[in-house]
Order: structure tokens, then C-alpha cells, then sequence
């Protein structure tokens, strides 16, 4: 618990329309959420974590991690990719982002994820242990980033061991699309 009472739990079916709702709500349309929705039904995105945050029951945050890979390979270590994150407006600055993200990254651990990668704000993420420019550490995105923000694709470490492999990574089949690499 939070000061502020929030409550995390991972979701199941029954959340569909709430974390629709947050999708929607947070980024004031409805594309994410229509990701959001289509990730869910992807096998190729298994294993993924969802966590929805709530607030005297009401949604308020979700956030999404999903399988990634090295060069396509099924074989490496398990990694995930964190999209997308997602606070309601009026719950933004109160440190609900930031706590989906630290029950995540224990979750993901337990489920002993190696690797966390995200393409998100470059002052944001860091505070929450990612590392800028993961294409300069080996791991470049499944699209090229512009080098303006080549700094905003970061990865993170959950493993006290190194990988031991590098390669470009590659996401489920929905995320796979060029759209979701642009600006």
C-alpha cells in the first residue's frame, strides 16, 4: 500500500473493460487501448505481465510487459518489453506509474525475466532503473530510432548475471509493426 491506498493485482478477463477505460482515459484516445487489446490475445506476446492499479476501486494505471526475443530466436533468455504504460489523467504526478512499474519489475523477476526493455520518455524511465541507449549496449530496437531519440530505447538488468548474448530485439506479432516504432 501507498499513502495514498493504491492497490496493484495482476489482471485477468474480467479487467478487459477497465484497463480499456485507463488506455483510453490516459492517452485521450483509443488506439493504445485497441494495442492493449489486441497484445492480450497475442500467443506470440506470452508470457506477459498485466497489473492494473486501482483507487477505492476505480482504474486508475495499467501497464503491460510482453515476450521479446533476440533476433526472433524463441531459444534466448526471457525479456520482455514494457508497452504501455498508462496513468488516468487525474491520478498523473501521484506516483502510480512509478509503483506499476516496481511491482512489475518483482513480478517479472520472480518469473525470472532477464531483460526489461522500453521506448519511453528519456527522464522519466531512468528514475525507475532503465538505462538509455540500449542500441549502444548491443540490443537495438525491431525499427531504427532516429538518433534525436535513440537515448529513450533503454533496457534494465533484472539478473545479477550478464545476458551473455546481444542481438536486435524482437516483440509479438503486434507489436512487430512500424507503426509502434515511430514518433
Amino acid at each position: 500500500m501507498t499513502p495514498y491506498n493504491f492497490t496493484i493485482h495482476i489482471t485477468t478477463e474480467r479487467d478487459i473493460n477497465d484497463i480499456r477505460e485507463v488506455e483510453t482515459n490516459a492517452f485521450r484516445f483509443s488506439k493504445e487501448a485497441d494495442l492493449v487489446a489486441d497484445l492480450l490475445g497475442d500467443e506470440t506476446a506470452h508470457p506477459m505481465l498485466s497489473l492494473l492499479a486501482r483507487h477505492q476501486g476505480k482504474a486508475i494505471g495499467h501497464i503491460l510487459f510482453t515476450r521479446a526475443t533476440l533476433n526472433g530466436e524463441i531459444d534466448t533468455p526471457l525479456m520482455h518489453i514494457l508497452a504501455p504504460l498508462a496513468v488516468i489523467p487525474e491520478y498523473q504526478g501521484m506516483g502510480v506509474g512509478g509503483l506499476l512499474i516496481r511491482h512489475s519489475i518483482k513480478h517479472l523477476k520472480a518469473m525470472e525475466c532477464q531483460m526489461v526493455f522500453v521506448l519511453g520518455h528519456a527522464t522519466y524511465y531512468p528514475r525507475h532503473g532503465f538505462e538509455p541507449y540500449a542500441e549502444g549496449k548491443g540490443y537495438p530496437a525491431p525499427y531504427p530510432i532516429p538518433e534525436q531519440y535513440q537515448s529513450c530505447w533503454m533496457l534494465q538488468s533484472l539478473s545479477a548475471q550478464p545476458l551473455g548474448r546481444t542481438g536486435r530485439i524482437q516483440c509479438a506479432q503486434t507489436l512487430m509493426k512500424p507503426e509502434h516504432w515511430r514518433e
